[in-house]
């Protein structure tokens, strides 16, 4: 219990010289080779919850296995949602490309910072990028034509 008091009054130290706070409500306390009474007990007094392992830090799985194709799930999701809500807009050739050169490949770069990607889903990510409908809207296209 004295570990306690010190991890607290080190963390309230923090809050005090960086002028910045530490919400313990949103923390969580994960734990490794720790008794789950001891855990509770933890929690409690810091007044956090309990986490387990993989979390999520930034939208990344910290702690899950990068060869499986579950793990990249949740970022390939997102692309196609980004991918889907591009689809009917009035985007130019050139617009188009950028959106796929700044915006589509900054993502699985900021996700490659943490993890190796498997091949599998290297080709979806390629294949959605690939897929990129960039002739659906004809109307848009023709304007993209007459302006130039």
């Amino acid at each position: 219990m004295e570990n306690l008091w010190t991890l607290k009054a080190l963390l309230r130290g923090f809050e005090l010289v960086l002028d910045l706070k530490v919400n313990f409500h949103e923390s969580c306390l994960i734990s490794v080779n720790v008794a789950p009474k001891v855990m509770r007990t933890t929690c409690n007094f810091l007044n956090c919850r309990q986490g387990s392992i993989p979390f999520l830090y930034l939208g990344l799985p910290v702690g899950a296995n990068p060869r499986r194709v579950e793990t990249w799930e949740p970022m390939v999701e997102q692309l196609r949602r980004r991918i889907i809500s591009w689809g009917n807009r009035y985007v130019s050739l050139g617009g188009c490309i950028v959106l796929l050169n700044l915006v589509l490949n900054s993502i699985p770069i900021f996700y490659l910072s943490l993890l190796k990607m498997s091949s599998k889903v290297v080709n979806s990510v390629v294949a959605l990028q690939r897929n990129f409908p960039i002739h659906t809207n004809k109307q848009a296209v023709n304007q993209t034509i007459t302006r130039g």
